[in-house]
């Protein structure tokens, strides 16, 4: 009977032990998944970006707004995130210095795109943050701006050719200087031929065009007289070149003279990217016309033919003038406006105080306010005991809480000189005195 009874205790022990380390167990198994959920819950993010890296061509705009970049599906609250979180970047953006003709730097203005480099974007919210890397690149070539077709005259050294006065690269690097391909055109023989441009900005992108040249015949000159090629600006603001003459003393320092004689062609030559830098072209020789005079030799025939009773001779040695007037040449130079960019400050939404409120408990009678919390609740039951007044628990203005007001940052352009378009001489007004004829002492005319 005993051990009988000492079996059975075991066996209760048995299983209650059995019991007790399941419960164990299934404590220890409880513990660990709420660990799990409140590890999960604590490693989830709100700020998730679609992507942490941004590549852009120089000249664009990079955006510094978190909206851009989050990926909404993957975010918590889309809209508490954009007005909450935190910007800082290390961006270096463009700065332009606009000159005038002389050169004098009359604005700078700061461009919206940065320049080219690495740099990084940075968002926080509350203790999430998140980096995106910025690559900007230069990768574009420059655009080339260029006649179809111009006309040079017979004889001109390229060399010393102001081609950039012609063209115009547009390119948001500092370009080099022009490359020009002279190697196809013969310049000692009338004719079309094909002649190519090209340009490289400091990266290394390069551009080319290519354009006619039509070779053509000098016009005839006076003695004190050159055969130019010039390079104006027509009515609708397109440079093209003009083979004209001038006098002397009237040639500009962007005007190519011809020669009389053939020249060689290097084949390639430098041209200045800016039409102010060109060197000036110099006077190649004179060309002088054949005179009509006619030789005085025979005089002394003449006396002795008078001598001799003979008829006169005419003798046509006096030269017969009168004078032309030729008026001003002139050409229309346009000038751009010259214009800077303003940043303002623009007001979305006003600052604003909104009021904060407490529960409180307040005598319905005497209105005396005991405060909040159980002390509250107790002040109040005593006085309430001694006046017999009740009371209750309201909402009490506690205090104010501020939001600032919500702006953002546009900018404008301002134009410092308005466009203009200015009348230049190109050749001054002059008097030319011209033979028309000649005469002899005796009055008769030839």
């Amino acid at each position: 009977m005993e051990e009988k009874k000492q079996n059975v205790i075991e066996k209760y022990l048995d299983t209650k032990q059995k019991k007790i380390i399941a419960g164990c167990l299934a404590g220890v198994l409880v513990i660990g998944c709420a660990g799990a959920v409140i590890l999960n819950t604590s490693s989830s993010k709100e700020l998730v970006l679609a992507s942490d890296e941004v590549k852009a061509e120089f000249g664009q705009r990079v955006s510094t707004n978190v909206a851009d970049y989050l990926d909404a599906n993957k975010s918590g609250d889309v809209d508490k995130i954009i007005k909450d979180t935190k910007e800082k970047d290390n961006l270096k953006y463009v700065t332009v210095t606009n000159k005038d003709e002389n050169g004098n730097v009359v604005s700078k203005e700061e461009k919206d795109y940065p320049e080219v480099g690495d740099y990084e974007i940075s968002f926080t919210y509350k203790k999430e943050k998140s980096t995106v890397k910025v690559s900007v690149k230069d990768t574009t070539k420059p655009e080339i701006e260029a006649p179809e077709s111009i006309d040079v005259i017979q004889y001109t050294d390229l060399s010393t050719f102001n081609f950039g006065e012609l063209l115009k690269a547009t390119d948001y690097s500092d370009v080099k200087d022009w490359k020009i391909d002279t190697s196809k055109v013969d310049v000692n023989t009338i004719g079309s031929y094909e002649l190519k441009v090209s340009i490289q900005d400091k990266y290394k992108n390069k551009a080319t065009k290519k354009l006619k040249v039509n070779i053509v015949q000098a016009p005839e000159v006076s003695e004190g007289e050159v055969a130019v090629t010039e390079v104006v600006t027509d009515e609708n603001g397109n440079k093209k070149t003009v083979v004209t003459k001038k006098a002397s003393d009237q040639v500009s320092k962007n005007d190519a003279v011809a020669s009389t004689s053939p020249v060689s062609n290097k084949g390639t030559v430098n041209s200045s990217s800016s039409s102010s830098a060109s060197k000036p072209t110099t006077n190649s020789g004179t060309s002088k016309p054949s005179g009509n005079n006619t030789s005085s030799s025979n005089s002394s025939n003449s006396s002795s033919s008078s001598s001799k009773g003979d008829e006169h001779k005419h003798n046509y040695n006096i030269p017969i003038t009168k004078t032309v007037h030729h008026d001003a040449v002139t050409k229309v130079v346009h000038h751009d406006a010259v214009t800077r960019q303003e940043t303002y400050t623009v007001v979305d939404k006003e600052a604003y105080d909104e009021p904060v409120y407490e529960t409180h408990v307040v005598c319905k009678v005497c209105g005396q306010d005991f405060g909040k919390g159980s002390e509250a609740s107790l002040n109040a039951g005593d006085h309430s005991a001694i006046t017999g007044h009740s009371y209750h628990s309201t909402k009490v203005q506690a205090g104010t809480k501020h939001h600032d007001a919500v702006t953002h940052q546009e900018t404008k352009t301002v134009v410092v000189t308005p466009a203009y378009d200015e009348t230049v001489v190109v050749k001054q007004a002059y008097d030319e005195t011209v033979t028309t004829g000649y005469k002899c002492s005796c009055g008769a005319t030839k």
